[in-house]
Formats: C-alpha cells, sequence, structure tokens
C-alpha cells in the first residue's frame, strides 16, 4: 500500500514517530509479534495472550489495510459512491473524521487526496503545483457526509481515511486481544500506539515522543495507562526544492503545506480514532487555535505541542504525567 496520509505519522525510518518502552514482570507470558501494514512496520505485544490472540489482531489490521487503501482504485474505499450504504469498517471512521472537521472548521478533511497526490506525496514523485492549479484542485475538491449510514457526496468526491485509519485500526485490534483475554498490551502502528491496561506489575507504560529535529532520539517520555497517544509532525516526511522543504500535511485552506509554526503536535486520548484525526487538524491550526479547542471542552483530549522555535507546551493532564530530558527543547509550559 502506498497512501501518503498514512505516512502522515510514519517516520522516513523505523523507530523514529513514538518510541515505545515496555517491560513484562511476574510470570505474566509475554507475546509479540512484528508485520508490516498500512505501509509501515507495526508492532504487537501483549501480556497473558496467547499467539492465535495476536494473529486475529493482525488480522484484523490487515483487512482494514486493503479495505481503506485509497491509492487502491478496487478497494471498498474507493469504489463508494453517492447512497451507498457504508460498512461499519468505514462508517466509524467516517464519522469521527466528519465529527473533527465540525470541531476544528474543517481543518481535518478526508477529501484532500488530488491535493496531496499533486505535491507527488502518494507517488514519491514530489513537485511543487503552482498556485493556479492548487486553486484549480481547491475550488474542485468534493464534499460528502454520512446520513443513516449512507454516504452522500458530490461527484469525484475522492475519500482517503489515512488521517484516521491507524487508529481505527488500532483500536479494532485492541478489542481483538481483549476478547481473547488479553488484559495488557501495547500496539504500535506506526507513529500510532494503544495501549491495554497497564503492565504485568500494575504500572503505567512508558511512550516516548520523538525529537522532531532529531527523530532518533526523544523529547520527553509520557507514562499512560490505556489509551491512544498520537503524534504528526512535519519532520515525518518531506522534500526540498530550490532550498525550501515541504512536508506532507495539507492545510485545507491553501492546498499547501501547512504553515502553522509548529514541528509536533501528540495527542493523548482515550479513543484511537480521535487521536489520529486530532494529531493532524491540530498541527494545521497551529497553538492559538488549537488550545482553544481542548478549553472548549468540545473533544476531551490533552496534548503535548512542539513549536519551531523549541518550546513546548502541555495541557495540564500531562503535564504530571511527563518526564523531559532533552535539553535542545525548553521546560515544558502547562497550558492554564
Amino acid at each position: 500500500m502506498r497512501c501518503t496520509v498514512w505516512k502522515n505519522k510514519v517516520l522516513p525510518f523505523l523507530c523514529v514517530c513514538l518510541l515505545l518502552l515496555c517491560c513484562a514482570c511476574g510470570r505474566t507470558e509475554k507475546n509479540s509479534a512484528s508485520f508490516f501494514a498500512m505501509d509501515t512496520i507495526m508492532q504487537i505485544t501483549a501480556y497473558g495472550g496467547t499467539d492465535e490472540a495476536i494473529a486475529e489482531a493482525r488480522e484484523a489490521i490487515r483487512e482494514l489495510d486493503v479495505l481503506l487503501d485509497a491509492t487502491d482504485a478496487k478497494s471498498t474505499l474507493s469504489l463508494l459512491k453517492n447512497g451507498d450504504l457504508l460498512p461499519k469498517t468505514i462508517r466509524e471512521p467516517l464519522q469521527t473524521a466528519q465529527m473533527i472537521a465540525a470541531a476544528t472548521d474543517g481543518a481535518l478533511d478526508v477529501t484532500l487526496y488530488p491535493l496531496s497526490d499533486a505535491w507527488g506525496f502518494y507517488t514519491k514523485n514530489y513537485r511543487v503545483p503552482a498556485q493556479t492549479e492548487l486553486q484549480i484542485l481547491l475550488k474542485n475538491r468534493g464534499k460528502f457526509s454520512v446520513r443513516d449510514g449512507r454516504l452522500s457526496c458530490t461527484d469525484g468526491t475522492k475519500l482517503d481515511l489515512g488521517c484516521v485509519a491507524k487508529g481505527y485500526a488500532a483500536m479494532c485490534a485492541a478489542e481483538k486481544l481483549r476478547q481473547n483475554g488479553v488484559q495488557g498490551a501495547v500496539l504500535s502502528l506506526g507513529g500510532n500506539v494503544q495501549t491495554i491496561g497497564r503492565k504485568p506489575d500494575g504500572s503505567d507504560w512508558r511512550v516516548s515522543v520523538a525529537d522532531p529535529l532529531h527523530p532518533d532520539g526523544t523529547v520527553c517520555d509520557l507514562f499512560v495507562g490505556e489509551t491512544a497517544v498520537v503524534t504528526s509532525g512535519s519532520y515525518q516526511r518531506s522534500f526540498t526544492e530550490n532550498g525550501k522543504t515541504y512536508h506532507h500535511i495539507i492545510d485545507p485552506a491553501t492546498g499547501a503545506p501547512a504553515e502553522s509554526g509548529l514541528l509536533s503536535v501528540t495527542v493523548v486520548c482515550a479513543d484511537g480514532t480521535t487521536a489520529d484525526g486530532l494529531s493532524t487538524a491540530l498541527f494545521i491550526m497551529g497553538m492559538e487555535r488549537g488550545t482553544e479547542l481542548w478549553k472548549s471542552g468540545s473533544i476531551p483530549f490533552d496534548a503535548l505541542w512542539i513549536t519551531e522555535d523549541a518550546d513546548v507546551y502541555v495541557t495540564p493532564g500531562l503535564a504530571e504525567r511527563m518526564e523531559q530530558s532533552n535539553e535542545t527543547y525548553k521546560k515544558a509550559i502547562c497550558i492554564k
């Protein structure tokens, strides 16, 4: 699969976007598996589960990989047309994306496939489109809504659920593990981390947030229970032309890479699909609009913003659950 929007949260090298440290204690059996799906290496580590439980979780992810592939003209997602009854595995992430779009004044937009394609983020044939081309694509991009479980869209609408796909896949895989008796697990899906329960000794999971300036390093560690942790950043996929670097996160308002003054945004949220979509939306919105959204309480979440000036901002819910160790970045400022 070559869906670049999924790559929005996939670093160019493995072990870069979110680094995970976890350990087992006592006699709890540990089972793990690594595999390739959604254009990235994924890892599932479960405590108290079986190889069969992990196999079912892995298969759930692979099924969604095929179903939601926006680059495959024959995928279920690509073949959807106006009036079609949506299967649950498309309806649910699409409704979440629609909810986030409404809450963020359209910062999250799942109809930007033609624009990302124009920049070459699907084919890796990178280019800087002319402003006239971008304006035409923005004017002609499709619109959609979900009504009574059916898709309502304009002709030519090209849906791409990559901005929420890995978060949704992680939740579906986690549910498979729970159904098979797993009480503690970590799923790392190319930058999307989903946890189940806590470590076998009852302590929190430790999730490291990548350094956007040097992605092999980290900015801080977050200590979390059962939740989702997702990061979006300008460093994850980009190209340089005529001395200027262009990243993959397209601003729906301009059709060009977002210029929000941010290097990355990490979202911690109980719902993995929401965390996935919010991390992209918050990056596009920038600090001021993003903190306003958090203060409104319309969507419950915690977040950590890293600015181009190496400032770190964090919501109170994370301030006491983080351990900062990188001297490149200033001491985290707690938002009030």
